[in-house]
């Protein structure tokens, strides 16, 4: 198994440093930022990484206005958890012809030194003078200075604007630098002493590899053999930026685009691109390293680095990664959270209130349906604490905010209820609280459900429907008491009792009516009457839904025509449902013919996918009519 970053390891070994994180330092083996995304503070963009001895290193751009990106820095960490901020590594000073919009520095260790490519000065044609240098450094702190005195890569070639670089030396020793912008991508050979450019045995210096849907921001690395070509699609301002990725059998391609692995998620971030990749030496633990904008930022720069995990399905295609919500405070900050009233520090891994009148802290999230965990202890006073979810209009003040919360207080209760600048109790009930004891707080939301969980994650303590507010941010909150917080998670609802599919996005056939889309069959309802379906005319009608990520689903169960009202002549008589992880290929696991029923359940072994397909063949019990289905329900 070669890597990128194993193969710098080795790099850095031959420079006779250490290379490996020592023994005593443990495996970083986390889902994603344990303890929260962003992992450091500051806009920054366009991360790259290395391992450099017992530490993990990030390079970013800094995130500002081009006239303003005269420096980079450098991040550090022995764990990934807690980071050290290495200012100024390479500068404008350093590089007689450059002069502003440094850019995409990405780091190497090879002969004993430390190399840092860069590009600068955004050229726009070939008479400008800029594109990609090269610095070098006797460590990896820096300080840097230019290698050569003028760029490696000054010209326009194949159409790609010279900018956002990766090196990458491969298992012979060979060093490929790939790069581009302006939709082309390019790849050079690297001479042994970094700073010159190769041939390709063909005579050729420069190769153009640009894949489908090609924007920017090349990275490559290389995994069992095969060499993972990895680019931005979309613009760097927008929401839709993203990650799509290629595999090769070789360092030159072709490389045939296969999938899109990092976008957007309304509920998380915006703008999700630019990616690294990071191997832990010696494991096939893997991370993406990239940046994203927070959803409430319309600045274009306004940009912070994040990382997830990183996982490859069984035939070496990477699965598509979700952007996931963690916080533990191990890292001694609240990065990413805004606070409204209180006053609120972190220690010991806690995010810790004093005692306020509905001091709260959020996060600039917008779920709708979640399931939301944390970690609640109340240290002093006779209120309240707990967590905020789909809240909007925040301020300082006791209920100053749109949305529900729910809390434990030593008073021996757990509340529900919906803030408006005033309180409506949805729910209350006993439970023992004990000062300075922490309690495992749960809340599943979808649609106007809502239950909440003390600890005991199988039995609510409380259920109550309120449909108020579809969706909105997610925060932790104290009312007439000091608390603290930790562990808190946040994401797609789970529970035996949850509905996978209920408010997930839809697709089918051509519906019978505006008001029948299928929509209608993952809204949770079956109440509605004659509108309340997802009704098609279509011959071999069919219904998709995207659970937002692979989920475990243990049974599916199917609202048939009846179910809403409807004579049981129009129940579904033949379809099947099948599964999917990415939407292309599909397993069936269900099958039914000679159904009469309202509703059918099928009870599956617990198989993993992230689609959904329901198609049907006979809509009816008779030879015609078209398809109703009031709800599809998939349960984990």
């Amino acid at each position: 198994m070669i890597r990128r970053i194993a193969v710098l390891v080795a790099a850095v070994v031959a420079c006779g440093l250490s290379a490996v994180p020592s023994a005593a330092a443990a495996v970083p083996d986390q889902s994603t930022a344990e303890a929260g995304n962003p992992f450091v503070d500051g806009w920054y963009a366009d991360p790259d990484v290395a391992v450099y001895g017992s530490a993990y290193w990030v390079f970013p751009t800094t995130s500002k206005p081009y006239a303003e990106q005269t420096y980079l820095d450098a991040f550090s960490s022995t764990d990934l958890v807690s980071w050290t901020r290495h200012p100024n590594v390479l500068t404008t000073a350093a590089v007689s012809w450059a002069s502003r919009a440094m850019w995409a520095p990405a780091p190497i260790a090879r002969n004993g030194r430390y190399y840092l490519y860069f590009a600068a000065n955004d050229i726009q044609n070939n008479s400008q003078l800029g594109g990609i240098g090269v610095a070098v450094a006797d460590q990896p702190q820096g300080p840097y200075r230019d290698a050569i005195g003028r760029p490696l890569v000054s010209q326009f070639v194949n159409g790609a604007q010279p900018i956002d670089q990766d090196v990458f030396i491969d298992d012979d020793g060979q060093a490929y630098m790939y790069y581009g912008g302006w939709g082309h991508a390019n790849v050079v050979r690297l001479n042994a002493d970094m700073v010159s450019l190769g041939q390709f045995p063909d005579g050729s210096t420069y190769k153009e590899i640009t894949p489908s849907g090609y924007v920017e921001g090349a990275q490559m690395f290389k995994r069992d053999g095969r060499y993972y070509l990895m680019w931005s699609e979309g613009g760097w301002t927008g929401p839709d930026y993203s990650v799509s990725y290629a595999i090769a059998n070789s360092p030159t391609g072709p490389f045939t685009k296969l999938d899109k692995v990092l976008a957007q998620d309304p509920a998380v971030a915006k703008g999700s691109g630019h990616n690294s990749v990071l191997n832990v030496p010696g494991t096939d633990i893997w991370y993406i390293v990239y940046h994203r904008r927070p959803l409430s930022e319309t600045d274009g720069n306004h940009r912070q680095l994040a990382y997830d995990r990183m996982t490859f399905n069984a035939d070496g295609t990477i699965a598509r990664i979700n952007m996931r919500v963690r916080d533990n405070f191990a890292d001694g900050n609240a990065y990413g959270w805004r606070t409204y009233g209180g006053t609120w520090s972190t220690a010991a891994g806690r995010y810790a209130v004093n005692q306020s009148q509905g001091g709260k802290a959020l996060l600039d999230t917008n779920f709708g349906n979640l399931t939301y965990d944390a970690d609640v202890t109340v240290t002093s006073g006779g209120g309240d604490a707990g967590v905020v979810f789909r809240a909007t209009q925040p301020a300082v003040g006791t209920d100053s905010y749109n949305g529900y919360y729910a809390g434990i207080s030593p008073a021996g209760r757990v509340v529900l209820g919906r803030a408006a600048n005033s309180w409506t109790l949805l729910g209350s009930a006993a439970t023992t609280v004990t000062p300075d004891t922490t309690y495992r707080l749960r809340v599943t939301a979808v649609g106007p459900s809502i239950m909440v969980y003390v600890d005991d994650m199988t039995t609510p303590k409380i259920s109550a429907t309120d449909a108020t507010y579809a969706s909105g941010a997610t925060g932790v909150r104290v009312f007439d008491t000091a608390a603290a917080f930790d562990n808190v998670a946040v994401g797609p609802p789970i529970g035996a009792g949850t509905n996978l599919a209920q408010g997930r996005p839809a697709t089918g056939s051509a519906p019978c009516g505006a008001s029948e889309g299928p929509e209608k069959a993952v809204n949770g309802s079956v109440t509605g009457g004659n509108s309340d379906k997802f009704c098609s005319g279509a011959a071999n009608a069919f219904l998709q839904v995207d659970l937002g990520t692979n989920r475990t689903i243990n049974r599916f169960e199917v609202a048939h025509a009846t179910a809403g009202g409807e004579s049981a002549t129009y129940n579904t008589r033949a379809f099947t449902i099948s599964v999917s992880a990415d939407a292309t290929t599909w397993t069936q696991v269900v099958a039914v013919s000679g159904n009469t029923l309202p509703e059918t359940t099928h009870p599956l072994g617990g198989i993993s996918a992230r689609h959904v397909r329901l198609a049907v063949s006979a809509p009816t019990q008779s030879t015609g009519g078209a398809t109703r289905i009031y709800e599809l329900r998939a349960f984990g």
